[in-house]
């Protein structure tokens, strides 16, 4: 099962923020992501490298925002060495689309320095094999808090409704950093928890996305940003340590404690209509 970077391409901690008071727009934003691996929630769900499209529309909504989008997962090569290679399709060709993630979501501030958002995640897997959609679609309500304020915390909690049935919850911090002048850098430290999506030892058959119900991960990144012109490049590293049998597995056969993954993004922003408005 797997997630949308939804969000947004790169996982970057703390970067939900508060709802725009100052801008009444309508925003198209698309982003394109290359990475040495696919890892979801600390899952290793491909092991090579693959291509991550996405794109959403932001519109102001009273006095918060809408956001619909979608978000891709390319497998770009032929992984279907059964000693070295994880597939989430299955290895069955090369630029193989193995999900499509479809969501809405919407923010809204709650107190001066508290926004909350709620969302709507649906999950396609359009292969006959690897994770298939006859077995693995499925849809998650979610709802976050994140609070302006040093290292902007949040917290995020996701419930699966259809087939994992089953909570998955996140809690993170985030801090820019100086550096070099024009690449400003975040650091972040993320912790994932099971509350129900391990599995399930009356049916050991049924969906699960871990093997158990418990800290699942910790997830430690450095992400940049660069701006070309219009465009903003995103290199990011991620290190994980690792603490579910599922979250552990790095290729078939092979579990550790730790591992590491990388990549690039690029990001492009167009405003389509809409003015700017003084805050209120």
């Amino acid at each position: 099962m797997s997630h949308s970077r939804a969000m947004r391409t790169v996982f970057m901690f703390g970067a939900l923020a508060l709802p725009p008071a100052s801008a009444a727009q309508v925003v198209f934003t698309t982003d394109a992501g290359a990475y040495n691996a696919y890892v979801w929630r600390g899952v290793t769900l491909t092991n090579q490298v693959v291509l991550q499209p996405d794109a959403y529309l932001t519109i102001p909504a009273g006095s918060g925002s809408a956001v619909v989008g979608f978000w891709g997962n390319i497998d770009a090569g032929q992984y279907d060495d059964p000693v070295n290679d994880l597939s989430e399709g299955g290895g069955t060709s090369s630029l193989n689309a193995t999900e499509l993630n479809i969501w809405a979501e919407y923010s809204h501030g709650l107190a001066p320095r508290l926004s909350g958002t709620i969302g709507s995640l649906l999950y396609l897997f359009p292969n006959e094999s690897g994770l298939t959609n006859d077995a693995n679609r499925t849809l998650e309500i979610y709802g976050k808090l994140q609070l302006a304020a040093p290292l902007s915390p949040k917290l995020a909690a996701w419930y699966d409704v259809d087939k994992v049935k089953g909570l998955y919850l996140e809690g993170s911090v985030s801090q820019p950093i100086g550096g070099i002048p024009g690449f400003p850098v975040t650091l972040g430290a993320l912790a994932g928890f099971s509350g129900g999506q391990g599995l399930n030892s009356a049916d050991p058959t049924e969906v699960a996305n871990f093997a158990g119900n418990t800290l699942t991960h910790v997830d430690l990144a450095a992400t940049g940003a660069l701006s070309l012109g219009p465009i903003t490049v995103s290199p990011t590293i991620h290190f994980l340590i690792v603490n579910d049998d599922f979250t552990r597995i790095t290729k078939p056969g092979v579990s550790k404690d730790a591992k590491a993954w990388a990549g690039l993004s690029l990001s492009w922003s167009q405003t389509l209509t809409g003015s700017t408005r003084t805050a209120e």
